[in-house]
């Protein structure tokens, strides 16, 4: 028979919340429940057509790709 193991998962990371307790909860309490289901709803809602910006064209897409190198070589060369 095989021994089970245990499998470990890493902890969740922070939030990363730079705000005291008490003026998040203050947030928190001050929030309209009606907004927050408008916006929820509003989220949901199909895009209309046209609204994304469409590449044009293979040189745009060469230069963003050069620039990438660029920033690659540099963040491997001096570590920024």
């Amino acid at each position: 028979m095989k021994k089970r193991t245990i499998k470990i998962t890493a902890p969740d990371p922070p939030f990363g919340l730079d705000l005291p307790f008490e003026e998040a909860l203050k947030r928190l309490i001050g929030t309209d429940p009606k907004e927050v289901e408008t916006s929820i709803k509003r989220g949901k809602q199909k895009k209309p057509p046209g609204s994304k910006k469409k590449l044009s064209g293979g040189s745009n897409q060469s230069d963003t790709v050069v620039s990438l190198r660029v920033r690659r070589v540099r963040k491997r060369n001096t570590g920024l």
